[in-house]
């Protein structure tokens, strides 16, 4: 129904905030973890945007597969 489309739409809107903020709060910071951290919220975000938008894969999918081998370790 619409009321779907209206949740993808606002899950839309959230995810580009996140993008944004992430992408004004990395300017502000020195190359680092922290940096690196923000990158990938990006990433991330981006690509739940895409997801929702062009509807290829649930959100529960999505969600399952968020954290990837790649992940930096955190400084011992």
């Amino acid at each position: 129904g619409s009321s779907m489309t209206d949740e993808n739409a606002d899950f839309i809107a959230k995810l580009r905030q996140i993008e944004e903020n992430a992408n004004a709060t990395g300017v502000e910071l020195s190359p680092g973890i922290a940096k690196t951290r923000l990158q990938q919220i990006v990433v991330l975000a981006k690509t739940l945007r895409g997801r929702l938008e062009f509807g290829r894969l649930t959100l529960v999918h999505v969600a399952a597969a968020a954290p990837g081998p790649g992940d930096p370790k955190p400084a011992a």
